[in-house]
């Protein structure tokens, strides 16, 4: 996969039962998906051909029934989905928007020292101030006015 495709919230939940169970059936993500959402068949399999137009799932057509795969792993999607909300927002607001993130998010005592840990690294080489990188009127931090 070359480009950074963005995935849906609906595309997501297809996803993350293929990070959970790979190399499955339409008929198993179909049932399995039915489980949480209102889902009719073909709206699943809908998701699953934009996917794979995506180039988020391969299939496996050597017998049927096809099998599914996923073609990237939850962590490197989470992490160009991550890339695309920071290039979206003013490098200015990144403190803000990691706030945001930790009081939404639920997190172990492990998950906090983690994050402790990488703040003080981060602290040892910080710059004392951040630099607006939008475009003019794009922002209101004063940068551009």
């Amino acid at each position: 996969m070359t480009e950074f495709q963005p995935m849906s919230p609906s595309e997501r939940q297809v996803m993350r039962v293929l990070w959970a169970n790979p190399s499955s059936t339409s008929g198993f993500i179909i049932e399995q998906l039915q489980k949480s959402f209102p889902w009719s068949e073909s709206t699943v399999k809908t998701l699953i051909i934009r996917l794979t137009k995506k180039g988020y799932i391969q299939i496996d057509n050597r017998k049927k029934p096809f099998h599914y795969s996923a073609t990237i792993l939850e962590k490197e999607q989470l992490d160009q989905e991550t890339d695309a909300l920071l290039e979206q927002v003013c490098h200015k607001q990144n403190g803000n928007l990691l706030h945001t993130l930790i009081n939404k998010a639920t997190l172990s005592q492990d998950d906090i020292q983690v994050l402790v840990n990488a703040l003080k690294e981060k602290a040892a080489t910080a710059p004392t101030s951040v630099a607006c990188n939008c475009l003019p009127g794009q922002c209101n931090c004063h940068h551009h006015h």
